[in-house]
C-alpha cells in the first residue's frame, strides 16, 4: 500500500491571464454612478441647508462629499483594468 500524496495546487490564473479592456458598459456604468454621487451628495445638502438654516454650508460639504465618493468609486473600479 502506497501513502497517498496530497495533490498538486494549480498556478494562479489572474497572474498569467491578461486583464481585459473596460467595455462601453463599464466605462457607462462608472460615468452615472460618479454623476449619482455629484448630484446625491449636493441634494442631500441642499436639503439640510434649507433644514437647518445654515445656506451654503451643507451644500458645500454635501458636494465635496460627493466627488470624494466619485473619485474613489472610480479609482475602484478602474484597478480592475490596470
Amino acid at each position: 500500500m502506497t501513502p497517498q500524496q496530497p495533490p498538486v495546487p494549480e498556478p494562479a490564473r489572474a497572474a498569467s491571464s491578461p486583464k481585459r479592456a473596460p467595455r462601453l458598459g463599464d466605462l457607462f456604468w462608472v460615468g452615472t454612478a460618479c454623476a449619482l454621487a455629484i448630484i446625491l451628495g449636493g441634494g442631500i445638502g441642499y436639503a439640510l441647508d434649507a433644514a437647518f438654516h445654515t445656506v451654503p454650508w451643507l451644500t458645500i460639504a454635501g458636494l465635496a462629499f460627493g466627488v470624494i465618493s466619485a473619485v474613489l468609486l472610480a479609482v475602484n473600479q478602474f484597478r480592475r483594468y490596470l
